[in-house]
């Protein structure tokens, strides 16, 4: 796989992240399950519950995007 490729792959799997964790699944990531899970409940939380975790859930699906593109890009995520 080239370096365009691997830029592709992190871009597209960063424009998947707006539901975190789904870029990583597109990558095949083995810690996909634990960013969608955390998504989906902060979804939840923020829609029933809590109506400011919608900045958590901005800030996480934010992280995941960035973690998803170096994971697409290097091939290991941020840490």
């Amino acid at each position: 796989m080239d370096e365009r490729d691997k830029t592709l792959n992190g871009i597209g799997a960063a424009f998947l992240s707006i539901l975190p964790g789904m870029g990583h699944l597109y990558l095949g990531a083995k810690r996909a399950h634990v960013f969608l899970v955390c998504g989906v409940a902060l979804l939840v939380v923020a829609k029933f519950f809590w109506p400011m975790g919608w900045l958590f859930y901005i800030q996480l699906a934010i992280f995941s995007g960035v973690d998803a593109f170096s994971f697409g890009k290097r091939g290991r995520g941020l840490f």
